[in-house]
């Protein structure tokens, strides 16, 4: 964990993918911006799921990320750049 983010495998071989240096500071920017206020973001756990799972987006980005006690756990990014 890094100041409060955990990035799981899959988000991370997401971010090896990404086109250039550009692409991943964007993302991390955003994973900073939702770190800090991870509620703001809308819920978009499937019905029933016991897991909180929100939705932080950009222009070009997107993470869904899971709100733990000071922290966040990014589970996916995407990139439409």
């Amino acid at each position: 964990m890094r100041y409060g983010v955990v990035v799981e495998e899959f988000a991370v071989e997401v971010m090896a993918q990404l086109p250039d240096n550009r692409a991943r500071k964007e993302v991390l920017a955003l994973v900073e911006v939702a770190r800090m206020d991870p509620r703001a973001w809308p819920d978009v756990r499937d019905p029933g799921s016991v897991e909180e799972i929100r939705e932080a987006f950009g222009r070009q980005r997107w993470i869904h990320l899971m709100p733990h006690a000071g922290a966040v756990e990014v589970r996916d990014i995407g990139w439409a750049g």
